[in-house]
């Protein structure tokens, strides 16, 4: 006869040996397991059932996940390669096309079973411009709309995209009537990891003169839009020098590559330094210094030749200055603001067919192994491949190149955030299906 410790202890040995399932976790700890994956992770495991699908595409958990990401570098993503065309004909319209590639160590190509995204304006008065990336999210800016006042922001991965609200409201002093071609909008969009919310900064500004043969700014006003609301809330905040289209998100902040000059005497000298837009705060700053190796005075227009991209989940500065070589220096600490000097390629190790002193003035990006050039807003073909686990070169052709489209190949993370919680959905024209792709098409009449 089994005593009553014999059946307790056949009990226990029972409930050990029986599987637990997925599924039998709290969701609360789901939650916390999960917002430490990738998204690519994360969209598989949403795959496999309704329940799963539910908690990975719920606002909360998203905005969860996000906070993890810009406060860690934890769930890094492994980034992802994208060709954005345009043609711009006066009379015919423009056409933007957004499709994703795959670098295979060797050549690009279009990735098999992607989402072609389609964009036609028919009217002459539209001209979108690339504007900003952020995750999974593509801007497109209007320059021929209020100076940029008009953007789209489009979500190619879920054939998902809003218009931006649009205000008419301008300070009392910006003319009534001021020229187009002077008066301009930037923008840029982060996570307030402190209030869990999306936000899209803009500044509003114009040109004038010249300084040392560079124009001048003067930014008027700074406005900040959360993502699901309406309007734009003015801020106190406007940038304190000049701001480049050198940019970039990291750590849930929008960060821009800027340049100032010193005059001593009869010479000019040129500095480069990092502007910082901190969306907890809601304010501009200088609050990361630029490595030690970039911080003393050229007697050229510095801003050329560095590029800031996001490396490995870590801000990271290109220094392409010397003639001799290329430096990296990644962002090791985001709260310390602690540099680290991470990769030196010594300008001989670069082929003929691509000369480093060509293409270190191209934009660059980030791809699974390494950074690439390309050449911006124009219609060269080539991209250049640097793999910084053996320092080798390699020189491909885009796969989406016809005369008179202008190719430009964007460095994307995959996201969670899905815009239909955060507005009126612009819906595209009915998907066709070809033999490797889907293709999703917006018309603006």
């Amino acid at each position: 006869m089994e005593t009553r410790s014999i059946k307790r202890l056949r009990q226990r040995q029972g409930s050990d040996n029986k599987k637990t399932n997925l599924m039998d976790v709290e969701n609360d700890n789901l939650v916390d397991i999960f917002s430490k994956l990738p998204a690519k992770s994360l969209i598989q495991l949403g795959c496999m059932s309704k329940t799963l699908s539910n908690i990975v595409s719920c606002p909360y958990f998203v905005k969860q996940h996000m906070h993890f990401l810009t406060a860690t570098n934890a769930a890094s993503e492994v980034p992802r390669l994208m060709v954005v065309a345009q043609s711009k004909n006066r009379y015919a319209g423009e056409l933007t096309v957004l499709q994703s590639l795959q670098y295979g160590g060797t050549s690009l190509e279009k990735s098999r079973h992607t989402i072609v995204s389609k964009v036609i304006f028919r009217r002459q008065n539209y001209s979108f411009d690339l504007e900003f990336l952020f995750c999974n999210l593509i801007c497109l800016k209007d320059s021929n709309y209020g100076y940029g006042r008009r953007c789209l922001l489009l979500n190619p991965l879920k054939a998902e995209a809003v218009i931006l609200p649009v205000d008419n409201t301008i300070r009392p002093d910006v003319p009534a009537n001021p020229i187009s071609k002077s008066y301009e909008y930037w923008y840029g969009m982060g996570f307030d990891n402190a209030n869990n919310k999306y936000k899209i900064v803009r500044v509003f500004g114009y040109r004038f003169g010249y300084d040392f043969g560079y124009t001048g700014y003067k930014y008027l006003v700074s406005h900040v839009h959360e993502l699901g609301t309406s309007s734009w809330r003015e801020i106190d905040s406007v940038p304190p020098r000049k701001i480049t289209d050198k940019k970039v998100s990291a750590y849930g902040d929008m960060h821009w590559l800027t340049t100032h000059s010193r005059r001593v005497r009869e010479d000019i000298f040129f500095y480069i330094s990092i502007l910082t837009f901190d969306f907890n705060k809601e304010k501009f700053c200088w609050n990361i210094p630029v490595p030690p190796s970039s911080r003393g005075p050229r007697n050229f227009p510095p801003v050329e030749r560095f590029q800031l991209i996001n490396l490995k989940g870590s801000l990271s500065l290109i220094d392409a200055s010397s003639d001799k070589y290329l430096e990296i220096w990644m962002l090791n600490n985001y709260d310390e603001k602690e540099w680290i000097f991470s990769y030196r390629i010594d300008g001989s190790a670069f082929i003929a067919a691509c000369p480093y002193r060509s293409f270190r003035f191209w934009t660059c990006g980030e791809w699974e192994h390494g950074i690439f050039f390309k050449k911006s807003d124009c219609t060269t073909l080539d991209l250049i491949f640097l793999d910084l686990r053996s320092a080798s070169i390699n020189c491909v052709e885009c796969p989406v190149s016809k005369r008179g489209l202008h190719t430009s190949v964007l460095s994307y993370t995959g996201g969670l955030i899905s815009l239909r919680s955060y507005g009126n959905l612009v819906e595209p024209k009915t998907g066709s299906r070809d033999l490797n792709a889907f293709s999703n098409l917006w018309k603006f009449d």
